[in-house]
């Protein structure tokens, strides 16, 4: 599933875990079901393990991409 339409931007990096996960939960708090979080993360971790992780336990769709090499956005559906 390809997710386009980006309803928020949050930029975390040079944040460590837990930040990163803490910012990225309560940003998505503030999203409709449906809409979409984009996550700038440039902490290898946070990209690739704990956001994934925390994803898949609520069931969000995610999509993560290398953000020019420099980090990662990681695209989140709200779904609940």
């Amino acid at each position: 599933m390809a997710i386009i339409t980006v309803d928020q931007q949050l930029d975390i990096a040079g944040k460590i875990c837990p930040y990163t996960l803490i910012e990225t939960r309560e940003a998505l708090k503030t999203l409709k079901q449906g809409q979409v979080l984009e996550v700038l993360v440039d902490f290898e971790p946070a990209a690739m393990v704990t956001i994934p992780n925390f994803c898949a336990k609520r069931g969000y769709p995610f999509q993560t991409f290398v953000n020019d090499g420099v980090g990662w956005r990681i695209r989140i559906e709200r779904t609940d």
